[in-house]
């Protein structure tokens, strides 16, 4: 199959055709004329076939114009058609009761309820720099320490505040009791006088040594926001008078001070005979009759003291009389405390909680009745070396101090048992 002939291949041909036949001797003019008009026409056809040909590539260009409009047209369209299809689709769900709170669960609904409720819409995630992702940016956003550490209460006994305190210098107390007095007797005239002398007894105390040791890294103390050391020491201190506090209530008496609720004296005379008068009706509890009787036990002349924890204090504090009178009373503005059947209390929260076979109360002078004895000084040592290979710090603080019931008779407990 031949090439197809262009229109400029065609006037070339004419023009070498035309200078062909001028160059030509040719003495036959009328052949030369009959060539120059059939040269004329055809290249007069060729002017009118190029004026066309401009024409259809004209008419081509609007055709792939019209073309692109209508194409437009068409997504235009589409999109409307798409429309007006959600539309009755939403129409249709409006009137069917199944479907009319189906619009809650898309996302539009959801993101816009949440930006009502909290401000911010965040359905659509995103990439951006925040300071609640760590590798957003979190890392570049540290926090600020607060000035000061917020600390827990520690609850302190309130036993050194009414008893006996004495501060030693040597190993160990001695004090001397003296157990009964003489006795002055009646005679008659020329009669004569028994001799009587007081009776005395003598008790040792020996103070206990109470150790405190806190490790630390160097790490810590170089690098903290506080200063550690005071921590330590604060620590220690609370950490010495909760544990004497707990000793002078329930220790043994055995390397640690001898508790009120541990002296042999003392409960026994709790639940002993002609003392069921301070017992209660029920095993678990005890009821203000027995909490007035109790004071009755210690005699004049002591300036005695209720001591209970504050659990008990507020158990007391509903107790009232037939005609309303509450057996605790508010103190005056000024020296007079609060006080429970017109006596003083102190709060020691080492006293334990109502029970069965349970001392929750105890009533009596602790200035005679216990003794508290320090030994003067206090021991540091920080010790840098013992653990030096893992840089690690020991702070150890020693105090000698012991406690013991010197007077029996100055105090009394309150027992619950079923009378």
């Amino acid at each position: 199959m031949s090439a197809a002939i262009s229109l400029e291949d065609v006037h070339a041909a004419v023009k070498t055709l035309r200078e062909k036949s001028e160059s030509e001797r040719s003495e036959d003019k009328a052949v030369v004329v009959k060539i120059n008009e059939f040269l004329d026409k055809q290249e007069q056809k060729n002017q009118e076939l190029t004026l066309e040909l401009q024409e259809v590539k004209k008419g081509e260009g609007q055709v792939l114009e019209l073309k692109k409009w209508l194409e437009e047209k068409s997504v235009e369209a589409g999109e409307q058609r798409t429309r007006i299809d959600v539309l009755e689709k939403h129409l249709a769900r409006m009137h069917d009761p199944q479907q009319k709170d189906a619009y809650k669960a898309g996302a539009e609904f959801k993101a816009f309820n949440q930006w009502c409720r909290d401000g911010e819409a965040n359905e659509e995630t995103k990439a951006l720099l925040r300071s609640d992702s760590a590798v957003d940016g979190g890392f570049l956003v540290t926090g600020e320490m607060d000035a000061a550490i917020t600390k827990k209460i520690v609850e302190i006994d309130g036993m050194r505040s009414v008893a006996r305190v004495r501060t030693i210098g040597s190993k160990s107390l001695e004090i001397p009791i003296r157990n009964t007095i003489p006795i002055a007797t009646f005679e008659g005239e020329a009669s004569t006088g028994t001799d009587s002398v007081a009776s005395y007894t003598n008790k040792i105390i020996t103070p206990y040594r109470q150790t405190f040791t806190s490790p630390v890294t160097r790490d810590q103390l170089m690098d903290s926001e506080f200063d550690m050391e005071s921590e330590i020491l604060g620590d220690a201190g609370l950490a010495f008078g909760f544990g004497e506090g707990v000793g002078f209530i329930s220790g043994t008496g055995h390397l640690e001070p001898e508790g009120l609720l541990t002296n042999s004296v003392l409960t026994t005379l709790a639940v002993g005979d002609g003392e069921g008068y301070k017992k209660s009706l029920e095993a678990a509890t005890y009821g203000g009759d027995a909490v007035i009787l109790l004071s009755g036990d210690i005699k004049v002349g002591y300036a005695p003291v209720y001591m209970l924890n504050r659990r008990e204090l507020a158990f007391i504090r509903t107790f009232k009389s037939t005609d309303g009178v509450y057996l605790w009373q508010p103190g005056m503005n000024g020296p007079v405390a609060n006080t429970l059947v017109g006596h003083p209390y102190v709060i020691s929260n080492s006293m334990p909680d109502r029970a069965a076979n349970a001392f929750p109360i105890a009533f009596g002078d602790f200035g005679m009745g216990y003794t508290i004895v320090d030994r003067a000084g206090l021991s540091v040592v920080r010790d840098e070396f013992t653990l030096k290979k893992r840089a690690i710090i020991e702070f150890t603080m020693n105090r000698w101090v012991t406690g013991l019931v010197t007077l029996p008779e100055a105090i009394r407990l309150l027992k619950c048992e079923v009378a």
